[in-house]
């Protein structure tokens, strides 16, 4: 196999990864940010309601007891239906990936792959398992913008605070799912390459538009079970992570990938490590 075919095929594994995490989000997302959508125009109409006239509710303590009920109402369940919507997102990143990974280190080895069951790993498993945890640290935040001294003070804008507030929860949901994802992907790389014997490395792959610090792994291998070093950047005054790591994510939103890789594997042309490094600094500006 020519490298540069095993560089375009390596290279579309993070576009793969992105159209997922995008698809995913869309769909865990939208139970909770409809809900919240429902409660604020009802709490919006109930305002204009009972303020003519008026800068606040006559009922103030009232008005604010029933919003307060909108809101765990429109919470309710949601933090665990996301956690599931992630395992289940991480589950197939797990699974396209260990496809992807099986196939490509088959054509560069010229060996079939012994078969394995994808797995999403304990850092993915983490991250979906922190999303009912901040979900409800969010309505909690809310809600505790919700009194008669912030309304009284700010009006009908104190309330559309309360429910921007609110919508915060939906960004850490993307955040974890995101995170669940790529964790995923990455660990199914591992499965493969340690099945594959202790002379397959994990290469890593940057994402197209991937920031100065990823970039600057492009290439750069580890044996199963090591870690890549922190530190890297190729813009270490704007973008750096200082801790080592086992593979991608390197930050939140990351979608690097890993691929199994040996030296010993008899590719034409110039080496894979080096056409990934040399993709991920072309075009780049600081």
């Amino acid at each position: 196999m020519d490298s540069q075919q095993a560089a375009n095929a390596a290279l579309r594994q993070p576009d793969r990864l992105r159209a997922l995490e995008q698809r995913a989000i869309a769909d865990a997302t939208r139970p909770l940010a409809q809900a919240l959508a429902d409660a604020q125009a009802s709490a919006l109409n109930r305002w204009v309601r009972e303020t003519v006239g008026a800068q606040i509710p006559a009922r103030l303590a009232d008005f604010i007891d029933w919003v307060r009920e909108l809101l765990r109402h429109a919470f309710q369940g949601k933090g665990k239906q996301a956690q599931a919507a992630a395992e289940q997102a991480a589950f197939t990143a797990a699974a396209n990936s260990l496809q992807h990974a099986t196939a490509l280190t088959a054509a560069m080895s010229g060996q079939p792959v012994p078969p394995t069951q994808p797995e999403i790993g304990p850092e993915a498993q983490q991250a979906a398992e922190t999303i009912p945890t901040a979900v409800q640290e969010e309505q909690g935040h809310a809600l505790a913008l919700l009194t008669g001294a912030g309304l009284t003070a700010m009006g009908l804008a104190g309330l559309n605070a309360v429910f921007r507030r609110a919508r915060r929860a939906v960004g850490r949901i993307s955040l974890g799912m995101a995170v669940a994802i790529g964790s995923a992907a990455a660990h199914a790389a591992r499965l493969v390459a340690r099945i594959l014997g202790p002379g397959v490395r994990l290469l890593w792959v940057t994402e197209p538009g991937a920031c100065a610090a990823c970039r600057a792994y492009a290439g750069h291998y580890i044996r199963p079970g090591g870690l890549f070093p922190g530190g890297l950047s190729l813009d270490p005054q704007r973008t750096v992570f200082a801790t080592a790591i086992p593979g991608p994510p390197r930050h939140p939103w990351c979608r690097c990938a890993l691929i199994p890789w040996s030296p010993t594997w008899r590719l034409t042309g110039t080496p894979l490590p080096t056409l990934l490094r040399r993709n991920a600094r072309t075009n780049w500006r600081p």
